[in-house]
């Protein structure tokens, strides 16, 4: 029952956006009655954390399944990054959206997801490094591309709303894969024995 109260409010979420999707519309889409939402959720903000909790939890699992396809070489950086933009350019976007705008009058409702969001990055962060662990880059460096390239993915996944334009997209995306393909190719091992002695002597 629980269950299906959550999956119908990320549904009613993507549908209908955050305004618009009420207790009724949930149990409405859920096929259960008010009283069944009510027994397990105090309010719509909890129900509404519920589903993000939810959401995010799915999207961290599905990552940590594509960190095995990672480490054993069936997977690339840019293939991840199709795989981000997917996301970011979908439901799962648009629906965490919804919450992010709310979040911004809604002290409480922010409280709530911020702990949330630290999860989902961790699951992120493990995945990330392990492109990175041969670089010459610090982990902070590391970090910092990292947000960049989600910052950029969801930059793109707002302006589909206003704009539906692959071409532009794809060039984009193509750019940014270049870019973090330099830096992945700066090996500490390629570095030559006079650069590892001057580094040393500093």
């Amino acid at each position: 029952m629980r269950d299906r109260l959550v999956r119908a409010t990320v549904e009613c979420l993507i549908e209908f956006g955050y305004e618009r999707t009420t207790t009724l519309r949930i149990v409405a889409r859920a096929g259960v009655t008010r009283g069944a939402l009510l027994h397990h959720f105090e309010s719509k903000r909890h129900i509404v954390v519920s589903a993000m909790h939810c959401l995010l939890a799915d999207h961290a699992k599905r990552i940590q399944s594509v960190a095995i396809q990672v480490r054993a070489g069936k997977v690339g950086l840019d293939d991840f990054i199709d795989y981000l933009w997917n996301d970011y350019s979908g439901e799962f976007f648009f629906a965490w959206l919804e919450n992010i705008t709310e979040s911004r009058h809604d002290e409480e409702l922010r409280e709530q997801l911020m702990p949330l969001v630290r999860q989902y990055h961790l699951a992120l962060d493990d995945i990330w490094r392990e492109f990175f662990k041969k670089s010459h880059l610090s982990h902070d460096q590391v970090d910092t591309s990292l947000n960049q390239t989600l910052c950029l993915l969801r930059g793109m996944g707002l302006q589909t709303v206003l704009r539906r334009d692959d071409l532009y997209y794809h060039g984009l995306l193509s750019s940014w894969k270049a870019t973090l393909r330099r830096l992945v190719k700066i090996k500490s091992e390629d570095r030559s024995p006079e650069d590892t002695k001057r580094r040393r002597a500093r």
